[in-house]
């Protein structure tokens, strides 16, 4: 065992030490059996059920966390914190609710009253394009900001 292994298992519960053992011993396993086997592994290649099993055994080492205990305060400043989040996303669901509404008798009005002053043009905003296609370097409005800021370098 070199000194950074060493260094590696000493840090380790003992039961994490076994899972990374049992890990690589199947680690070394696998590719044993996948070079006698053709070692791709793609379709049409010849496979051994083992291989997979192995596979599911390194994937699947670590034991399920158990959650910890909670003490009754611990209980209620959870619950509390929970109903806190739940008016919260209840308040903000009612904000945009009320947003969403007010735009829509916005343009509701609108078309009402282009309707009132010019039907020709009336007409020409309902009416749809034959080969229209929604733009696809329209970004999706979000309540994130983009990745890109602003570039300083375009003129």
């Amino acid at each position: 065992m070199n000194g950074s292994a060493r260094a590696i298992s000493t840090a380790l519960s003992t039961s994490r030490r076994a899972g990374l053992l049992r890990a690589t011993k199947a680690t070394k396993e696998v590719k044993r059996t996948s070079s006698r086997t053709g070692g791709s592994g793609a379709p049409g290649h010849e496979v051994s059920g083992t291989r997979y099993e192995m596979m599911k055994q390194i994937l699947y080492v670590e034991e399920p966390r158990q959650l910890p205990q909670l003490s009754t305060e611990d209980v209620e400043r959870h619950m509390t914190i929970m109903r806190a989040q739940k008016i919260f996303n209840m308040t903000a669901s009612a904000t945009r609710r009320a947003e969403r509404l007010r735009k829509f008798e916005s343009m509701k009005n609108a078309y009402e009253a282009l309707a009132a002053l010019d039907q020709r043009l009336f007409d020409g905003a309902c009416q749809k394009e034959a080969n229209a296609t929604f733009p696809r370097q329209m970004r999706v409005p979000t309540e994130t900001p983009p990745t890109k800021i602003w570039d300083y370098l375009t003129k």
